[in-house]
């Protein structure tokens, strides 16, 4: 499987990881399409879910070093459409990205694979974490392939993660990186042995916005009665 990746042109866990592993499981990229950040121009909540401070290393020095082809691009650019058609790719993986378009991704043979951070199609969009808590949803991934739709397109995987009572929405969130870089590995297996249009197409759901922070005002306080509602005590996993 000729393999393709979309990722950012900066330090970035995501992305770094999803190459490592990518890699160790025998899913050596062929070449990395890396965008430079770009200014946000949507609202973005406060609360902090993310580690501070991790070591990481700069991802032209990874490909460099695994010798993986490396094009720093606008990802939704007639550019990376070429390249795209010159390596004849199968599949693309989204490690890092903004939205993107059918120009970036209707070149690839198979699809474009997204791990996304929440259960689709009840949460779509931003902040899926903190939507999960405060509406009351399960903590977990989708991988699908994707459409000119956000979020939908057809599923590959999904699978929920655990939930403990001493858990902070930092643990939360690390779990769910983990799980999406296991079900990245999990997804190629299925999609080596299962036709495209064998594949469980996603309703419209619900798409989330950052959480504004009138409502954000109350995370905290929610997520002690999400742990109760959700976590292995409950009886949930």
């Amino acid at each position: 499987m000729r393999i393709g990746v979309f990722a950012y042109n900066f330090k970035h866990w995501k992305t770094q990881a999803g190459i490592e592993n990518l890699i160790l499981a025998g899913y050596k990229p062929n070449v990395i399409f890396a965008a430079d950040p770009v200014k946000l121009t949507f609202y973005k909540s406060k609360i902090r879910i993310a580690p501070r401070d991790l070591f990481l290393f700069e991802p032209k020095d990874i490909a460099k070093r695994h010798n993986i082809d490396y094009h720093v691009v606008v990802h939704n650019s007639d550019e990376t459409a070429q390249l795209v058609r010159k390596h004849n790719l199968d599949l693309g993986i989204v490690l890092g990205a903004r939205i993107l378009k059918p120009l970036a991704f209707e070149g690839f043979n198979i699809g474009v694979l997204n791990m996304h951070p929440g259960i689709l199609p009840e949460n779509r969009g931003l902040d899926n974490m903190k939507w999960a808590v405060i509406k009351g949803l399960p903590q977990g991934v989708t991988t699908h392939l994707i459409d000119k739709s956000i979020d939908r397109g057809s599923m590959v995987a999904q699978r929920r993660v655990k939930i403990y009572e001493d858990d902070t929405l930092v643990d939360i969130h690390i779990r769910i990186q983990n799980l999406e870089q296991e079900l990245m590995i999990e997804s190629l297996k299925i999609l080596e042995s299962t036709a495209v249009q064998n594949l469980q197409p996603l309703g419209k759901g619900f798409y989330h916005k950052s959480v504004p922070p009138e409502i954000e005002a109350s995370l905290m306080q929610r997520l002690k009665q999400y742990k109760g509602e959700h976590s292995e005590h409950a009886g949930n996993s």
